[in-house]
C-alpha cells in the first residue's frame, strides 16, 4: 500500500511549468491538435526527446521488416486516432493492428509458439495468459527500452516481461440523486459495517479480481475472508450478472444506489452528460494496470520495441488519453487534469493489483470464497430484487 497518486502528483505540476525542450512547432501535428483539443500547453511535453531516445539502428531494422503485429484491446478506430503521431514520427514504421478477444491475444498466441509459429509481435492486456507465456520464457525483457523508465516500480514486471500501458480504478459509481456524499465510505471496512448499504442498494458484479484480489493482498487472509462474508450476509447487495459497464448504467436508472466495482472512465461519460453519477474510492484505493508484452521470437522486433517505447512515452500516453479517456501510467503524467473524479482518488492510499497474483494460491483462494457466497444468493437483496419486479409488472 503506498501513496504513489499523491507523491508524483507535486512532482508532475513541477514538470508541467517547466519548459518542453522543443517547441509546439516541432511537434507532430496529430500530437499539436490533441494538446489543443485537451487545453494543454505543449510545456506537457518536457522530456519527450530522452523518452523516444532509441538507437538508430532499431529505425533503420523496423524500415526492412513488414510491420509488427500488435493484437490489442483498441477498437481499430481508436487505435488509428492514437497511432497518427506516431505515423508522422515514424514514416518508415510500419504497424499492423488487430483487435482480438481474450483468446485469440493469449493463449492462441501460445499454443502457437509451442507449435513453432510466432502469429504477433506484441500483445496486449493478455489477462491469465502471461502465466503461460512466462512459462515458454516467450517474452521479451522490455528493460531496455527508454520508456521503460517513464513507470512507477509497481507498474511494470520486475523482469522486465511486461509494462503498463494505462491504469484502471476500480471503486463505487453512485447515484447523486440516491447518494449524500456524507454517505460514503472512507474505508472498505466502512462500507459493509454501515446499514446504508444493506438490504439490495448496492449492486455487485462477478469482478472480484478486479479489485477484491488486491485488498486481499494487502489486508491479508484474515480481514479477506470475513470482509467477503460480511459483504454478502451483512450488507446483501444485488448481485448483478452484467458487466461493470453496464451496472453503471442501471446505476444511473436507480436500479441500486451504487455499483462495485464501477470503471471511472464510464462513470465520467455518464457524467460528462449530465447522468446523475458520483464516484467514490474508499481507502484503499484498488488501481488495476493493463500490461503490454513484446514477444522475445517477435518477427518484426525493431518496430515492436519503436512502438511500445513510444505508446509508454508522454507524447503516446496523452495519445491514447485524448482518444480513448484511458488514465495514463507516465509517472510524469500522474496530474488531476487525467484523472477522473480525481478528489475521491488523489492523496489516498492505493494498491495496484501485482498481476503475478493471477494464478497464485491467493487468487484461488480468493475465486472460491467468492464463488461459496455468489453461487447461494440470500437475503434481502435477491428478495428485494423480485419484489420490484413484481410490482413494475403490477403498475
Amino acid at each position: 500500500m503506498h501513496r504513489w497518486l499523491h507523491a508524483t502528483l507535486s512532482v508532475a505540476v513541477l514538470t508541467l511549468g517547466l519548459g518542453a525542450s522543443g517547441g509546439a512547432a516541432d511537434l507532430p501535428k496529430a500530437t499539436q491538435k490533441a494538446l489543443a483539443k485537451l487545453k494543454l500547453d505543449a510545456s506537457v511535453m518536457n522530456g519527450l526527446d530522452a523518452e523516444l531516445n532509441v538507437p538508430k539502428a532499431w529505425i533503420d531494422g523496423a524500415a526492412k521488416e513488414d510491420g509488427a503485429i500488435i493484437l490489442g484491446t483498441w477498437r481499430e478506430r481508436q487505435f488509428l486516432g492514437i497511432t497518427e503521431a506516431f505515423k508522422e514520427r515514424y514514416p518508415g514504421v510500419k504497424l499492423n493492428y488487430h483487435r482480438a478477444g481474450t483468446s485469440a491475444r493469449g493463449i492462441r498466441v501460445a499454443i502457437a509458439l509451442r507449435e513453432g509459429r510466432v502469429i504477433a509481435d506484441v500483445l496486449t492486456s493478455v489477462a491469465d495468459a502471461y502465466f503461460h507465456f512466462k512459462r515458454l520464457k516467450a517474452l521479451a525483457d522490455l528493460r531496455e527500452l527508454p520508456g521503460f523508465k517513464n513507470l512507477a516500480a509497481d507498474h511494470a514486471a520486475k523482469d522486465g516481461t511486461w509494462a503498463s500501458f494505462k491504469l484502471s480504478f476500480r471503486c463505487l459509481g453512485y447515484n447523486t440523486d440516491l447518494v449524500k456524499k456524507a454517505d460514503l465510505p472512507k474505508t472498505w471496512d466502512d462500507l459493509v459495517a454501515s446499514p446504508r448499504w444493506r438490504g439490495g442498494k448496492l449492486g455487485v458484479t462477478n469482478h472480484p479480481n478486479a479489485w477484491l484480489l488486491a485488498l486481499w493482498a494487502a489486508k491479508g487472509e484474515k480481514w479477506g475472508q470475513e470482509f467477503t462474508r460480511l459483504l454478502f450476509t451483512e450488507v446483501d447487495p444485488q448481485q448483478r450478472k452484467e458487466g461493470m459497464t453496464a451496472a453503471t448504467a442501471l446505476t444511473v436508472a436507480g436500479e441500486f444506489h451504487a455499483n462495485l466495482p464501477a470503471p471511472e472512465w464510464r462513470a465520467k461519460t455518464y457524467a460528462d452528460k449530465g447522468a446523475p453519477v458520483g464516484y467514490h474510492c474508499p481507502e484503499p484505493v484498488p488501481i488495476t494496470v493493463s500490461q503490454i508484452v513484446m514477444l522475445d521470437k517477435a518477427k518484426n522486433k525493431n518496430a515492436a520495441r519503436i512502438f511500445i517505447n513510444w505508446l509508454l512515452s508522454r507524447e503516446g500516453q496523452i495519445l491514447q488519453y485524448a482518444e480513448t479517456a484511458n488514465v495514463p501510467i507516465h509517472k510524469g503524467l500522474q496530474d488531476p487534469r487525467f484523472i477522473p473524479f480525481a478528489d475521491t482518488i488523489i492523496g489516498k492510499p492505493s494498491i495496484v493489483r501485482d498481476d503475478e497474483l493471477i494464478g497464485s494460491d491467493l487468487h484461488k483462494l480468493v475465486a472460491k470464497t467468492w464463488a461459496s457466497y455468489w453461487t447461494k444468493p440470500v437475503g434481502k437483496g435477491r428478495k428485494g430484487k423480485k419484489k420490484r419486479k413484481k410490482k413494475k409488472k403490477k403498475e
